[in-house]
C-alpha cells in the first residue's frame, strides 16, 4: 500500500516557478474516516506486524491525552486487526468524541491524573503497569506490549521514512525539498534518515520552542551528512493554536478541538486544489510552505513536496 502524490497548482508556486506536490498520506489508511491514517499508520505498522506474527496474540497498551490522534488510531487498529488495546488517558475528562470512539472500537480506557501520567517514562512505573494489566487480563507479562505515546516505538521512524522512497518512485526523480510537520520528531527523523543528501528536508514544529532539533536527533542519532533544518516560525503560538479564520463556516457546528479535527480552510488556498487540512499540524505546514514560496526561499525551478501526515477524520 502506498499513498498518492498530487500536484498542487497554486498561483504562488506558479509565480515563483516552483513545482509543488503533496504526498497524500492522509489517504494511507486501512480504515477510512478514522484517525488510523498517515504517519499514525506508518508508526504503528512495525508493532502491528509483530503482533500479528506472534505465536500468542499480545495486548497493546499505550498512552494519550483525551483528544489524542494516537489514542484513537491505536484503538481503531485494535478493532481492525483484532488485538486487545488498553490506553492510559491523561486527565480527568471521561467523555468526548475521541474517547467515545475509542471505547466503541473496543479499547479499555484508564483515566489517570496528570501527575501520574508524567511517570510513563519511568521504567519501574511502566513495569508495574504492565504487571497490573497482565493480572487484569489473565495473560503473561510478556504478552502485554507497551507502545510509547504517539506510537514512537522501535522501528517507527524507519517505517515512516519509507514514504520518501515512495515520493521518489512516484515523482520519477529526487525532490529538491520535502516539507513535513512535527509533533514529537519521530516521523521527521525517519524521513531525514531515508532522504538523499540531494533533498533538503524542512521540519515544521507544531509546538512553540527550539527543542525539536534535539528530539529528532534523539530518535535517529546517525543522520550525519543529511540535509535538513527546522522551520520554527509557523507554530502560531503553540500546540493546537491557530487563527480562527482557518475554520470554515460549514464546520462551526462541529467541535474544533484537536481530535475531531474541523477542516482548516486558508482563504487563498481553498480554491487551489488543496486537500482538506487539520488546523493543528498540516494547515500550519502548508501556510508556512506557501509563505516561504512567496518570499522566494526556494530556488526557481525546484521541486517541493509537502507531506500531508493525516489528521482529518
Amino acid at each position: 500500500m502506498t499513498s498518492p502524490l498530487q500536484q498542487i497548482r497554486h498561483p504562488a508556486a506558479k509565480k515563483a516557478d516552483v513545482e509543488l506536490w503533496c504526498k497524500r498520506d492522509d489517504l494511507y489508511t486501512a480504515a477510512p474516516g478514522t484517525a488510523l491514517q498517515g504517519n499514525k499508520v506508518r508508526k504503528l505498522e512495525p508493532v502491528i506486524l509483530a503482533a500479528l506474527a506472534a505465536p500468542v496474540k499480545p495486548l497493546l497498551f499505550s498512552f494519550g491525552g483525551a483528544f489524542s490522534n494516537h489514542l484513537s488510531a491505536i484503538a481503531t487498529a485494535g478493532r481492525v486487526y483484532n488485538l486487545p488495546v488498553v490506553v492510559f488517558v491523561r486527565g480527568e475528562e471521561a467523555d468526548n468524541p475521541v474517547l467515545d470512539q475509542a471505547r466503541a472500537d473496543g479499547a479499555e480506557l484508564i483515566l489517570i491524573s496528570r501527575s501520574e501520567y508524567r511517570m510513563k517514562g519511568n521504567h519501574g512505573w511502566l513495569l508495574a503497569k504492565r504487571e497490573e494489566i497482565a493480572a487484569r487480563y489473565g495473560i503473561a507479562k510478556t504478552s502485554a506490549w507497551p507502545v510509547p505515546e504517539g506510537g514512537s516505538a522501535p522501528g517507527a521512524a524507519e517505517s515512516v521514512g519509507k514514504l520518501y522512497l515512495e515520493i521518489v518512485e512516484e515523482l520519477g526523480s529526487v525532490p529538491d525539498y520535502v516539507c513535513l510537520s512535527a509533533g514529537t520528531g519521530c516521523s521527521a527523523a525517519g524521513v531525514i534518515s531515508a532522504a538523499s543528501s540531494a533533498t533538503h528536508v524542512e521540519v515544521y514544529p507544531a509546538l512553540k520552542g527550539d527543542w525539536m532539533t534535539k528530539e529528532i536527533i534523539g530518535f535517529l542519532p546517525n543522520i550525519e551528512g543529511k540535509n535538513w533544518s527546522c522551520i520554527s516560525d509557523y507554530h502560531f503560538g503553540g500546540y493546537a493554536r491557530f487563527p480562527k479564520e482557518w475554520v470554515s463556516e460549514s464546520n462551526l457546528s462541529r467541535s474544533t478541538s484537536p481530535g475531531t479535527r474541523a477542516l482548516a480552510l486558508i482563504a487563498d488556498i481553498g480554491q487551489s486544489g488543496m486537500p482538506p487540512l487539520d488546523p493543528v499540524y498540516n494547515a500550519k505546514l502548508f501556510y508556512g510552505v506557501l509563505d516561504r514560496i512567496r518570499k522566494g526561499v526556494y530556488t526557481r525551478g525546484s521541486t517541493v513536496v509537502v507531506v500531508h501526515s493525516g489528521g482529518i477524520y
